[in-house]
């Protein structure tokens, strides 16, 4: 059986370079000639996610490619289509939740079959793929521009459950990938006075280019706390003490949207209940996810240069070590370079 390289969360949960059979030839699936697969943040902690890691598969959530190979029992995609993959496509269409319309809750998509999860996903040559996980993408729209539909269409989940935008004063605190994609599509939604919080001054910088008119460590946000005064605040971090900066900065009747996933704690139950702010989770996406295809493929959010680095397969976990040092915002990997 022919074998290709992978980067894989083991049975025994390390990140490692592992060998792994081609992908089977299954009658209801694609098989997608990865060109460029993005590291997500989560995938650094993935070890420690078995709720939603499930183990013993081949890691890539953001994969970009060609289909090469069509099932039988297909419809509607041919080899040659480039796609952009979103790992939650494979919906059930009969859940409770898919018929009221929130498939982001399908737990076939999100909790049994999402690819790089639960399945094979795109660090490698090649994944397999269920239709409904396919989107077609424009034949203008750029590799660096597809690779990074899946982030987008996070942060674009994250900024339309904030309410409306025009001219109102977000704060975003992270500076990864997600939080400058948070601050872009704020101002894209009209948003006033926007204020990015993040420790590593390289991306305090990226954070000016997002829009921001102002960038800042945690401390200072925390000494200048009373001047923050934020009608929506994007935590795109994870860090309690970001969640309780949030709180601290929002005024009466503000928005709260937690997008960053971390350690408990932070939120304080008093001060939402005086405030009477509002607190949204936003897990992964809905429309989002063709909504940013048709976002990039016009040029309204610009990510070439958030793109750090675009690395080798057999490179890959130096990858995943620079990004947990900081010192990289994104790094897509190329399995064919």
């Amino acid at each position: 059986m022919a074998t290709m390289s992978t980067v894989m969360l083991t049975g025994d949960r390390k990140i490692e370079l592992r060998d792994r059979p081609e992908p089977a030839r299954r009658g209801d699936q694609v098989i997608v000639d990865i060109d460029l697969c993005g590291i997500c943040g989560s995938d650094l902690h993935s070890p420690e996610l078995p709720q939603v890691y499930r183990g013993g598969f081949v890691l890539g959530h953001e994969p970009a490619g060609v289909i090469s190979w069509v099932g039988d029992d297909v419809a509607g995609w041919t080899p040659g289509q480039r796609v952009a993959i979103n790992p939650n496509g494979n919906v059930d269409g009969t859940c409770e939740y898919c018929l009221a319309g929130r498939p982001n809750f399908c737990r076939q998509a999100t909790m049994e079959t999402a690819l790089g999860l639960q399945m094979d996903g795109g660090l490698a040559p090649r994944m397999a793929a269920f239709p409904g996980s396919l989107r077609a993408v424009p034949d203008q729209m750029s590799r660096f521009a597809t690779a990074w539909v899946e982030p987008t269409a996070t942060a674009l989940r994250a900024v339309r459950l904030a309410g409306d935008l025009s001219g109102a004063r977000v704060l975003v605190t992270g500076g990864g990938p997600i939080g400058q994609l948070a601050a872009r599509l704020s101002r894209v939604q009209g948003a006033g006075e926007l204020t990015l919080v993040e420790p590593a001054e390289d991306r305090r910088t990226v954070g000016l280019r997002s829009g921001a008119d102002a960038s800042v460590t945690p401390d200072e946000a925390r000494r200048n706390v009373g001047d923050l005064r934020a009608d929506v605040v994007i935590e795109a971090s994870g860090s309690a003490a970001a969640l309780e900066l949030a709180v601290d900065a929002l005024e009466p009747g503000g928005v709260l949207v937690v997008v960053g996933a971390g350690a408990a704690g932070g939120l304080d139950p008093t001060s939402v209940l005086l405030k009477e702010l509002v607190v949204r989770g936003s897990f992964v996406y809905t429309d989002e996810f063709d909504d940013a295809v048709a976002l990039l493929a016009r040029g309204t959010v610009a990510v070439d240069d958030l793109t750090s680095d675009v690395t080798p397969l057999q490179d890959a976990l130096s990858a995943f070590e620079s990004l947990r040092s900081g010192s990289a915002m994104k790094v897509l990997i190329d399995p064919r370079a």
